[in-house]
């Protein structure tokens, strides 16, 4: 089963509400997604199997940076390997645009998804402290872009 990827629309967005609801504990809301859609700098994609969405993820384009800002798959997909799909079409398309560096918080508190930064080259460069909704803690992770991956 192979992953298509488009852009995220206005008709994407109910299927990613949902999505993003099930994935975490202060989940963005509808006026968020849209406004991605409105910046010049987001870059945000569905992830489809069979015609069917089950994730997204995006990343904000600042200068040669790549900040990337969310990932989440539907539960009923999860630890398929389609998470880190996911996060390899992002740096290809990171690549593709010449970006050199991808920056990145992730919840303290979530040992699968730094697990899967770590696997894919990310290193954690710090702490913020009390970043979410200010009571978590947030990793820093950063990995070099290899633009032969294009």
């Amino acid at each position: 089963m192979e992953l298509e990827f488009a852009r995220i629309k206005e008709e994407h967005l109910e299927r990613i509400i949902e999505i993003e609801n099930m994935s975490f504990p202060q989940p963005w809301s509808r006026g968020m997604f849209e406004r991605e859609m409105s910046l010049p700098i987001s870059n945000f994609f569905v992830a489809l199997l069979e015609n069917q969405i089950i994730g997204y993820g995006g990343f904000w384009r600042v200068e040669d940076e790549a900040h990337l800002i969310n990932i989440a798959v539907h539960p009923k997909y999860r630890s398929k390997g389609f998470g880190r799909k996911i996060l390899e079409y992002l740096e290809n398309t990171m690549a593709g645009q010449g970006l050199k560096i991808i920056l990145l918080e992730v919840r303290k508190n979530n040992p699968k998804a730094i697990a899967l930064y770590e696997s894919d080259g990310f290193k954690i460069t710090g702490v913020r402290e009390k970043y979410y909704n200010n009571t978590e803690d947030a990793v820093l992770m950063e990995k070099k872009i290899n633009v032969s991956n294009k």
